[in-house]
């Protein structure tokens, strides 16, 4: 039932699977000799009595071939040299494929791919037998072209293959296509080959066979398996639990994998029952906001003494089915046991499954000596359950348990959440789908690289340019920028910080840079700017922090050579200017970014609260303006918005940034006797109005500068 259940589970998630492989065979019985040669067709014996003009044509080998790797001649008996010839395109003109002297009986191969090319393959007329002697013979069992195995991998790296695949090519076995019951009845040689063609397993972790270890008149064959490239053998491996693990020597020698051979004991005999083969790729693959948990829920193990009632599995990255025979876990006390995962710096653990099923979890808390803290939620309604973890200092997961009195249910998923990490990427090798989700996803800002396994650098590239790339080896990624380097003490630094201004940005955690940038585009004439570190303004390029609004609705501010970090500053120029430092501290990106009166915004999307002010040109006239009561204004990231205090008596649809006629700000306004005052009113053709009028108008002020404002 259990057999059964694994496998229709198999097809609904639409795993991997692995296309049959085809034998083609030529039809003897409608061959003919040619020449000086004879054909036995009863004998199956092809004799000739001269070197020229004696061949004989295989019917049913011609057509497009490009699909099948293999010529297969099962040879009985040769007495004399002969040749294998093909034919393209039609005409006289034939080329051999290979001339066999070496008078022995059994398989002769062809490899195809290696003597023609997919232009020859695609167009075969004929294939013949011919003479490479005076005289002589050939007897067959039987020639047949072969199509591979074609391998399907799902999006977690698995292929399978099942029984039904294997019969064609076992020898001294007997196998059930139905319910997978391989025999071996008698001592001597047995085993299965099945032919790949050519499939690259350079990136293959894992081989390992399903076998139902409880079936009846199961006996351990002791398996022997041997992947061959198209040169040499890969490997061999013994192993009565029946787990390859692929060595990075291995995957050296697998770019061109040809065939899987499964021998078994010569001395053995017995049967067993196998479910399937699978063979699992290290694909990078991404979970969104969980993090891996090691090793441990690949390895639940029952209490000393007890007999567990269900088992996991783990079909992808970070998330674990428990499920018994019945597709439940019965209670009162199972425990399974996970190895310590270390769960620091998590802030939530999920559990989902049955609504209504109670746990208990068990948690090791350090700073506690290494006593156990019991935590005993019930799953709710929906089926979810959350544990707090944020009040614990340092928390390894030891065991989760079923409380008692529980109803029996099941645990369909386990994870957990690290606050400000938009993914977690694991594995290595080619993306899968869901990592190149998450590269493409404009909003992600932080990715948890530690998963990495690959052994040579790798580039990975977000959509976002200011993205962050978290590792704990720098070996890993090949990234030139944004890559924080996890230390043995805990901190996280970074060579290069290359940031762009409109892209979103966050830093879950604090880290040293040794040289930062954040491009800026200016103007015209003025804009607001955000720095997540402490830099110089550059030339060109004028700074000011915003402290009010004077009596004249103009925002008032200093002049300063240095954007502190975190905190907006109004800006004064025109095009693209580069902020840069060296060796300087980035910290976690705090909730709230003020200077002043403006506030600050990284990421996208962020939305200006009604009343506040956005910086805006209308009408080549630059200044604040207000949001409209019920009016939406989002506010691009690296920049900022003016909000003033509530007390503030401020009420005005703009708020005016003056500049004198050189076009450098005057926010500053430094003058002793006073804020300046209005001296006159002027339309855009230079005439003197009485008061501003709807539209744009110039004010000379009482210190000689002169504004924009506009009036609605």
């Amino acid at each position: 039932m259990l057999r059964r259940f694994l496998l229709f589970m198999l097809v609904v998630l639409g795993l991997g699977s692995a296309a049959r492989a085809t034998k083609v065979y030529a039809d003897l019985s409608a061959s003919t000799a040619v020449g000086n040669a004879t054909w036995d067709a009863t004998e199956k014996t092809f004799a000739w009595t001269a070197s020229t003009y004696a061949y004989m044509v295989l019917p049913g080998l011609a057509g497009d071939l490009t699909e099948y790797t293999q010529l297969v001649l099962d040879v009985k008996e040769m007495t004399a040299p002969f040749r294998v010839d093909f034919q393209f395109g039609g005409g006289d003109v034939w080329e051999t494929a290979v001339a066999y002297y070496n008078l022995t009986t059994g398989l002769k191969t062809i490899d195809l791919s290696e003597k023609f090319t997919e232009e020859q393959l695609a167009q075969v007329t004929a294939v013949r037998l011919n003479t490479n002697s005076e005289s002589g013979s050939l007897s067959l069992n039987a020639i047949y072209l072969v199509k591979p195995f074609k391998l399907e991998f799902d999006e977690t790296g698995k292929a399978y293959i099942y029984p039904s695949d294997l019969a064609e090519g076992a020898t001294g076995f007997t196998i059930d296509e139905q319910t997978g019951l391989i025999t071996k009845s008698e001592v001597g040689n047995a085993g299965i080959t099945f032919e790949l063609g050519d499939v690259d397993f350079s990136g293959v972790v894992n081989i390992s066979l399903n076998v139902d270890v409880t079936s009846e008149g199961y006996m351990d064959l002791i398996w022997r398996t041997i992947i061959c490239n198209q040169t040499e053998d890969v490997g061999a491996w013994y192993s009565s639990k029946y787990n390859i693990t692929y060595t990075s020597e291995n995957q050296a020698k697998s770019e061109h994998v040809r065939e899987i051979r499964i021998e078994a004991n010569s001395e053995s005999t017995g049967s067993m029952k196998l479910n399937y083969i699978c063979i699992t790729k290290d694909v990078l693959a991404a979970s969104d906001i969980k993090k891996v948990l090691a090793e441990d829920f690949k390895n639940w193990t029952a209490p000393e003494g007890g007999t567990p009632t269900g088992n996991l599995t783990y079909p992808a990255y970070n998330i674990g089915t428990i499920q018994s025979a019945g597709g439940t876990i019965y209670g009162d006390g199972n425990v399974y046991y996970l190895n310590y995962a270390d769960l620091t710096g998590c802030s939530y653990l999920k559990l989902v499954g049955t609504p209504g099923l109670a746990l208990r979890v068990l948690m090791n808390r350090i700073t506690d000596g290494g006593a156990n803290v019991e935590v005993n939620p019930v799953i709710g309604n929906d089926g979810t359950v959350i544990v707090d973890l944020s009040t614990y200092d340092y928390v390894h997961l030891n065991a989760i348990k079923l409380g008692w009195g529980s109803a029996s249910g099941v645990i369909d998923e386990i994870g957990v959440h690290v606050d400000g990490i938009d993914y977690v990427l694991s594995g290595s090798g080619e993306l899968n789908a869901s990592a190149q989700a998450a590269l493409v996803d404009t909003k992600a800002m932080v990715m948890d690289a530690t998963g990495l396994t690959n052994t040579e650098a790798m580039e990975l590239s977000s959509a976002n340019p200011n993205c962050l790339f978290l590792v704990s080896d720098a070996s890993k990624l090949s990234n030139e920028k944004n890559v924080l380097v996890k230390g043995e003490d805990g901190t996280y630094a970074c060579a290069n910080l290359a940031l762009e201004s409109g892209y979103s940005f966050r830093t879950p955690y604090s880290f040293t840079v040794e040289a930062a940038s954040v491009k800026k585009t200016v103007g015209p004439n003025f804009g607001t700017f955000v720095s997540p570190f402490e830099v110089a303004v550059p030339d060109g390029c004028k700074a000011y922090n915003l402290t009010g609004v004077d009596e004249n609705n103009v925002v008032t501010g200093e002049e300063t050579a240095t954007v502190a970090a975190n905190k907006p500053v109004l800006l004064a120029g025109d095009g693209e200017c580069t902020f840069e430092a060296e060796d300087v501290t980035v910290e976690a990106t705090p909730a709230s970014l003020v200077n002043g009166i403006l506030n600050g915004v990284y990421e996208a999307g962020t939305t200006a609260p009604e009343g506040s002010y956005v910086l805006q040109t209308q009408d080549d006239v630059t200044a604040f303006y207000k949001v409209a009561e019920g009016g939406k204004q989002r506010v691009t990231p690296f920049t900022a918005y003016l909000a003033l205090p509530t007390a503030a008596a401020v009420n005005a649809k703009s708020l005016s940034v003056s500049f004198d006629n050189a076009g450098t700000t005057r926010v500053d306004d430094a003058a002793a006797e006073g804020p300046a005052t209005v001296e006159a009113v002027y339309d855009l053709q230079g005439r003197k109005l009485d008061a501003p009028t709807k539209g744009v108008n110039l004010l000379r002020l009482s210190d000689g500068s002169v504004k924009k404002v506009i009036v609605k």
